[in-house]
């Protein structure tokens, strides 16, 4: 039975004179363990909310400004059990057009790496041919938000347009293939898109 994610993929995203070389999704255990440092801060800020709230002498009017700080402290606590909803409706496609990163829940989210803009990608390896591919834009893409902003506050990420690889403090669901099963036949397929790109490029 296909995903939501790969249902949607193939009716609605799929070109017709498109082949599907591989597909995959994002592990759970891999994808939960995603900016776990988010998940210390906001038990941390639960903790110090609640201590606040016991040493308080009297209970008064809660306040708009009050209920925002919880609530953020629990989204940050959470963020495990989100980045599991996540993985469940996201899919990873490799065609020999393009890699598509697709997430459908109430609205879809997809990230399309053409085959000129994939200039390196990196495989991590694991036990049962199990990995991550950290893939990398191409340098001549016009620079994105998140892009200045990586450029801005992480040392050193400067003078190239390359998008960042997901190494910590953060990590982007858009910015590889997480957790993926059968790894060797997805590097495969990314090769072969790759290959079959600098090969129309010569002709």
């Amino acid at each position: 039975m296909l995903s939501p994610a790969e249902s949607y993929f193939q009716k609605n995203y799929l070109w017709p004179e498109e082949t599907i070389k591989w597909r995959g999704y994002p592990g759970r255990a891999r994808s939960m363990a995603f900016n776990w440092w988010f998940t210390i801060v906001g038990w941390a800020m639960c903790i110090f909310l609640f201590m606040l709230w016991r040493a308080s002498p009297e209970i008064t009017d809660v306040r708009l400004p009050e209920v925002v700080l919880v609530l953020f402290a629990l989204w940050l606590a959470l963020t495990p059990l989100r980045y599991a909803l996540r993985a469940r409706r996201t899919a990873y496609f490799v065609t020999d057009k393009r890699a598509v990163i697709l997430e459908k829940g109430l609205r879809i989210r997809e990230t399309v790496f053409n085959p000129d803009a994939i200039t390196d990608y990196k495989l991590i390896r694991r036990g049962g041919d199990r990995g991550d591919i950290r893939l990398r834009l191409s340098q001549t893409r016009t620079k994105t938000a998140y892009q200045e902003d990586k450029e801005k506050w992480i040392p050193g990420l400067t003078g190239g347009n390359v998008s960042w690889s997901g190494v910590a403090p953060f990590v982007s669901f858009n910015d590889g293939f997480w957790g993926i099963t059968e790894i060797s036949m997805a590097a495969t397929a990314l090769t072969d898109l790759v290959n079959s790109a600098d090969r129309g490029a010569k002709y």
